[in-house]
Parts: C-alpha cells; structure tokens; sequence
C-alpha cells in the first residue's frame, strides 16, 4: 500500500503537520500536536472547575445513559427481526430511544442535583452530607446493572418493556423471587451486579467528593438545577407512550422505549376513565348496539333492571343438573396441541381426550394472563384494558357462572395448586360465588412444588378426593382446577416423562401427563359419569412475535366432553373466546337462566356471526368471522386490520370498518360502564 502524505495546510496553525521520511511526527509537529493536546486538557480542566460539583451529575448521567443505551442495543440485537427492520426504522428507534433515555437519566439524578444545589457551599462537604452522597452513589451504580439485568429478563419474558405485569412482581414477591431464583443463576447475576455497580464507586469515590467540595455561587448551582428541569419539562412535553411506534413491528416498537419510563406511565394509567381516553359511542348508541349483539332471539329482557342485557336465556333443552368439571390449563395455548397441527408429541393424553368430546379449534383467549382467563370464563365479561377486574376494587359483587348455578342448588368448588392471595383470586372467587376453596396451603405434603405451587398430579389427586366429598352431598356441583406445572422455571416430579431437561416442552409434556392421570382415575369415580367436563388453556405460552397484536400467542384449545358420549369425536371450528365458555356450559345444561354475560352459546351459535374479544395492555380488540379485526387504543385510537389465519399475520388496513368499529366500541365502553357503576350483577326477580 502507498504511503499517504497530508498537506501542510491540514492542520490550520500547524507550520509542519506531517510525518518525516521514516513516518514519525518531525519535532515541530510533535510539539504542536503536544500544545493541542495541552490546550484540549486546559479546556477540559477549566470547564470541570466551572461546573465544579455538576460535573459528578454529568458523569452519573453519561453512565446512565450508556448503561440503557447498551441494552437497548442487546435487546435489538437478540430479538428484533432485522428482515423487518430497514435501516429507517433502526435509526428512528435509537434516536427516538436515546430522547426516552435523556429524560429518564435526568430524573434519575434529580435527587443528587437538588442536594448538591440546595446545601451550601460549607455544609456540602459535612459528615451527613458525605453519607448521604456515598449512598446515593452505592444505590445508583447498583441500581443501574440490575435494572439492565431485571429488564432483559422481563423482555426474555414477556417480549415487552416493564409494565403493569412488572407490579405483581412487587406485590408477590414469593411466587416471583422463587420462580427467578429457580428459573435463572441468581448468584451468578447478582455477582456481575455487585461487580460493576462496585467497581464504579470505589474508581469514582474520591474524584467524586473532590469535585463535591468545590465551592459555587449560588446563582450558578441554580442556573444548572433550572437547566435540567427545563429539559425534562421539554423532553416530557414532546415525546410520550406513543412515540415508541415507529414500525409495525411490536418487538422493534418495545426496544424504541426505555422500561423505567414505561413502568411509570403503566402506573399512571392502571385506572383511568375509558371516555377520556378511548373512541366512544353516545349512550344510547352503545346500549343498542350492545343489545343487538349480547341478547338472543328468544331471551327475555329485564325492563325494570339498570343493566341493558339483564335477560332470561332460553336455552331450548330440557333442565339437566349434570355435574360440571371445569379445567384451566396453564399457558396450554394450541400451538403445543398435536391433533390441532403440531407435531411434537407433547400432548398425547389431550389428543386422546379429543376423540371423547367437542373440540372448539378456534378459540382465542381474552388475555395473556391467567387472571384474564379466570375473569373472562367466570364472568362472560369483555376485559377492561390493562389489569383484570379480580385486583380491582368493584370485584366484591361480580355475576359468575358460580352465581347461576347457586341458583339451581350447585355446590361451588374452586382449587388452585398455587397462593390464593395471587392475582387476588382467592378474594374474588368467594365473594362471587363460590362456597368452597382450596390452595397450595391446603396441601399436606405434596409430592412436588416449585415456585407457582404444587405439582398438577397433586391437585389432580386432592381434586378427585374434593370432587367426591362434593357428589356424597347428593348435590349437583361445579368445580373449577387451575393448574401451575406448565410454567416457568419449568420443573416437575421425577419419572412421569422420559425427559429432565428444564423446558417450556418438557412442561407441557408433564402437565399433559398429568391430565391424563386425572382422567383415568376419574373414570372409576361415581361422578364421572353424570359429569361434563371442559378441558381448556386459559392462554398461549408468552406473548411472541413482532405484531402490534400478538394473535398467534392468544388461540387456545377447549374440549368438552359430554355425559353418555353425546357429540363424541366432533369439530367445532367457530370463532369464539374465553367469554362464551359460561353461555356454552348453560347450553349443555339446558332451561332457562338469568345472566348478564355477553358471550353466547359457541355450540349454537351461526358460524358467520362468531367473533372474538382481546386485551394487550392497553389495546382492546374485536375479532370477526371474516378475519376483520378493529384495535382500540390509549389516545383515542382505531386501527382496522386483516388476520391471515394460517400465518397470523395481521396486515393493516387504511381504516376500520365503520360498523364494527362502533360494535367493538359498544362492547368495552359498556363493559367498563357495567362493571364501575356496579352494574353487573342482576337486580332481585
């Protein structure tokens, strides 16, 4: 390669910038280039004398920043789908990303800026105010390697930034403690914590107070506490929740914001008003829009109850007090289902059971959490956005399925092999109900238990032994089984499958076994025979995928299995979801009840007229049989989309269709009505 020489003029004031013959700084350049580097240095060190102690702000800051910065880097670089990402939507996510990570690093040393400039200049270099800084400092280079740390576990997670999810894990620390310590090496994270966060401080420490006993004006300490208040005040009025959609793509969309920010805006909207925030509809539009949608042909309105769809369901069959069996499968979403397409073998005993009963292979869940399914089974309820109604205050007096069958003389068992006080289930079921409850605490020396709870033969075992109890009252009875094997960390007894490994597969092998247990000792029962039972999950395995609605992670498989064989090996391929399981199990009971429920009979009902109801955080979603789908969102939004059902992929429309967009909006508004001005409980006959 030839050797390139510069000009002389490169350099403007540098009288020979260029290298010598042998390719080394000639000694005037070499004197030059120290002057430079001694000018830079005298800038530098006159600048830090000027700032004085805000230039320890300023370093906190620039390490906070690098810290997001580097993991939205690592985030991008694991998860999003550079096939989707064009070099437009990359830059438009760092740049956008970089503003939400400004804003929250200038917040984040707010408490040290307004202590360093408050104090004065001869107290700031005190005892208490040396404490006070070095603990400030410790909390923060500790706080900023294990926010990276939760954050990228979360988002291995959930494929999300923190949000309201992320607030279970501070009001149940028992299951979200034991479930990390089991699902992650622990020791090994907290020790690279321990490393950088420490590190920092002690090479930092002493520079650190120096800089602190600078002595200021106060006129300059409050010049810089303005200026950083000013520029949160812009950042914060110019950029917020919906700056992050800078693509279609929801995992890019994710990574655009920072999780510290997200956390705080989830918080701040968890309860808000649906009309100052959502596309409505005038009162009477809503109500008959709702009408025409929720009550049946031959149902029979309430006319003097507060409630629009209070009705007396025909359900055109005779009275039938079977027995009802209801089983809510953990993250059993269909994806993991061999008779519906896959081809792992993970599910040989549903398989088996499917031949027994109806198969529904087109259901789709309300939610990603089980407290959704819970919600949306029981109560036939349109999920309100973000968190369900069982942590919500106006859950004490909530119409259930256990409700109406109170009425017809049905003892009400709830069990979960996990903490009853998680997801406030406990709570919930016996105020609206239920007169029977059974949790892991109920469990005397079980076989096996793992953070969630005890293992799914264990519940499986009690429950064959609670169900009995319930048949020898000579009573009809409805019993609800939640199970907790099939999640994270994944571990379950020893020799029920063949294989050891902690996986997501290998659980659902287990809970698949286990399901099968139940049902071969059940067969023996006395109860089996008079009872109908319903096999469903209550949602997908994780919310997956780059769509702003994550279909694919919401179809779940339910199966009915019917006394005497009835409509054995059959195929119900309507759409439906989650609020249509009670009207469903009504059908099968046959006469007539009161209910307020806005599902419908899934067996009955016309194929063309089925649809599907969603939430993902806070959008809401309607679903139709011609694969029309309407997005509601924060902010007033609609969006109109197409769902490719074999992909499910959704490609957007231009628009919403008009008409079910005000349907999709009837139904949520009326449902977030209902509920809060406690309305959804039927007045007395």
């Amino acid at each position: 390669m030839s050797n390139i020489s510069l000009p002389s003029n490169t350099l403007p004031g540098l009288s020979n910038p260029g290298p010598n013959a042998s390719g080394e700084l000639s000694e005037g350049a070499l004197e030059e280039h120290s002057g430079c580097v001694y000018t830079i240095q005298n800038w530098y060190s006159a600048l830090s004398e000027w700032s004085g102690r805000y230039s320890v702000i300023a370093i906190i800051f620039a390490i906070t920043v690098s810290y997001l910065l580097l993991l939205r880097t690592v985030m991008v670089v694991t998860y999003a789908d550079f096939e989707k990402l064009s070099l437009w939507h990359g830059l438009s996510l760092f740049f956008v990303g970089m503003r939400f990570d400004v804003l929250v690093a200038l917040c984040f040393v707010i408490p040290q800026l307004l202590h360093i400039t408050v104090v004065s200049n001869h107290k700031i270099d005190g005892k208490t105010s040396r404490l006070f800084l070095d603990a400030a400092w410790v909390i923060a280079f500790l706080f900023l390697p294990f926010l990276c740390m939760a954050e990228f576990i979360f988002f291995d997670e959930f494929q999300s930034r923190l949000n309201y999810i992320a607030f279970e894990y501070i009001v149940y620390p028992t299951e979200v403690c034991c479930n990390i310590w089991q699902s992650y090496p622990l020791i090994d994270l907290i020790a690279i914590v321990g490393a950088c966060g420490g590190s920092l401080w002690f090479l930092l420490r002493k520079n650190f107070h120096k800089r602190i006993a600078t002595p200021m004006p106060w006129k300059r300490r409050y010049g810089f506490l303005v200026s950083c208040l000013t520029g949160i005040i812009i950042l914060w009025s110019t950029i917020g929740a919906d700056s992050r959609q800078i693509s279609r793509d929801r995992v890019a969309n994710e990574c655009t914001w920072n999780g510290l920010y997200s956390f705080v805006y989830y918080a701040w909207t968890c309860r808000f008003e649906f009309k100052e925030n959502y596309v409505t509809l005038d009162g009477s539009d809503s109500v008959q829009r709702l009408q025409q949608q929720v009550v049946g042909e031959g149902d029979k309105l309430k006319k003097e109850s507060n409630n629009p769809v209070d009705r007396i369901v025909d359900t055109d069959g005779p009275k039938q007090n079977f027995n009802v069996v209801l089983i809510l499968e953990e993250s059993l979403g269909s994806d993991f289902v061999g008779v519906l397409g896959d081809g792992r073998k993970l599910t040989p005993h549903f398989d088996e059971l499917s031949r027994k009963g109806i198969l529904f292979d087109n259901f789709y869940s309300t939610g990603n959490r089980t407290a959704r399914a819970l919600e949306a089974v029981l109560t036939s309820m349109p999920p309100i956005p973000t968190e369900s109604i069982l942590k919500r205050d106006h859950s004490d007096r909530v119409f259930t399925l256990a409700n109406v069958l109170a009425k017809r003389g049905y003892e009400r068992l709830f069990m979960t092999g996990g903490r009853g006080l998680f997801d406030g289930v406990r709570s919930f079921m016996k105020a609206n109900g239920f007169n029977h409850f059974i949790e892991q605490s109920d469990f005397k020396d079980p076989l096996f238990a793992n953070a969630w709870g005890v293992s799914d033969e264990d519940l499986f075992r009690k429950a064959l032994g609670e169900i009995d109890n319930l048949h020898g009252t000579g009573n009809p009875f409805f019993a609800t089984i939640l199970t907790v094997s099939n999640h994270r960390p994944y571990t379950y007894p020893e020799g029920r499958i063949s294989d050891k490994e902690q996986t997501r597969e290998n659980a659902v092998k287990y809970a698949d076994w286990a399901l099968g247990y139940f049902f071969r000792e059940a067969q023996s029962h006395d109860f089996y025979r008079n009872t109908i039972f319903i096999v469903m999950g209550d949602h997908g395995a994780r919310v997956s995928g780059s769509q702003l609605f994550p279909m694919s992670s919401y179809r779940v498989p339910v199966l009915m299995i019917q006394p005497n064989g009835k409509d054995r090996g059959r195929r119900c391929n309507t759409l439906a979801c989650l609020l249509d399981i009670a009207p469903t199990i009504m059908g099968r009971l046959g006469g007539d009840y009161r209910s307020v429920f806005f599902g419908y009979d899934a067996v009955l009902a016309d194929p063309k007229k089925g649809r599907a109801v969603m939430q993902h955080n806070h959008d809401v979603a309607l679903l139709d049989s011609q694969n029309r789908m309407v997005v509601l969102g924060f902010g007033k939004s609609a969006e109109g989309f197409e769902l490719d059902q074999t992909s499910h992929q959704l490609e957007q429309k231009e628009s919403p269709d008009s008409d079910m967009l005000q349907n999709a909006v009837s139904l949520f508004q009326s449902a977030f009505e209902l509920y809060y001005s406690d309305r959804w409980f039927p007045g007395s006959d």
